[in-house]
């Protein structure tokens, strides 16, 4: 497994000092997915297959526009669009012009609205990132049965966000045989649950700051506890840790 592919990007976001390191791995995943699209690959034959079929959602979309590889958005999304005239074509074939006018209505909508929610509900990012994040936790734990100092590095972690903790903890009932799963737990929760009530105690401070009678309080660990909140409630977007980041850095916090 030391040589495995996966087995580099989990250490690595593992060994990263601050924040969920199952939120950096996600976001590097959609870094180098975005990234790949965008390259000459978007050419090749198989790949232009699977957008056509898959589209993109609207977030990573947004992404792939501000990469300014406009061509190559325009393309996939061209031929996608063409994909999908050809596939509503096909199923309304032989009908006057609007599908739900006809002899047999019936035999037409639920095929046009069940491929059209599809096609509208995939994206080709989201699969890719999601088939190899599944790898990822895969490695994970592998990392951490196989003992060591990987499994030390594990151990040490307490920053995961609240969506990757319930991830983490179902991929646990799955992965893990009753033995390990207990052992894993037993570190795992009080773990997460020391940094989370460290959290609630930092914002808690923040919201203290507001009284005029603490106003001359040091912030302590309170400056950036509204951003990490959220990012601890709904994952980490980058944006916000890089606001937090540098709000903090500024010696500042939120508008008092």
């Amino acid at each position: 497994m030391a040589d495995h592919i996966h087995t580099i990007p989990v250490l690595d976001a593992l060994r990263e000092p601050n924040g969920c390191a199952f939120c950096t791995m996600q976001k590097n995943l959609e870094r180098s997915v975005i990234q790949f699209a965008l390259s000459p690959a978007y050419m090749e034959d198989d790949l232009r297959q699977q957008t056509n079929k898959l589209g993109f959602c609207r977030k990573h979309m947004d992404a792939m526009y501000k990469e300014q590889n406009r061509l190559g958005l325009a393309l996939m999304l061209h031929t996608h669009i063409q994909e999908i005239c050809k596939n509503v074509g096909n199923i309304t074939a032989n009908r006057r012009p609007l599908p739900f006018l006809g002899k047999d209505p019936n035999a037409v909508l639920p095929k046009l609205q069940e491929y059209l929610g599809k096609t509208h509900a995939s994206c080709y990012v989201c699969k890719r990132v999601d088939d190899t994040f599944n790898r990822y936790i895969d490695t994970f734990f592998h990392l951490w049965s196989k003992g060591g100092d990987d499994a030390k590095l594990i151990e040490s972690q307490d920053g995961y966000c609240l969506p990757c903790f319930v991830t983490i903890i179902t991929a646990a009932e799955k992965s893990l045989g009753r033995g390990k799963r207990d052992k894993f737990m037993d570190f795992f929760l009080p773990q997460w649950q020391k940094f989370a009530t460290e959290l609630a105690g930092d914002l808690d401070w923040f919201i203290q700051k507001f009284d005029h009678r603490f106003a001359n309080e040091p912030w302590k660990n309170s400056k950036d506890a509204l951003p990490r909140a959220m990012n601890f409630l709904a994952g980490r977007e980058e944006d916000s840790t890089k606001h937090a980041r540098e709000r903090a850095s500024n010696g500042g916090a939120e508008d008092e």
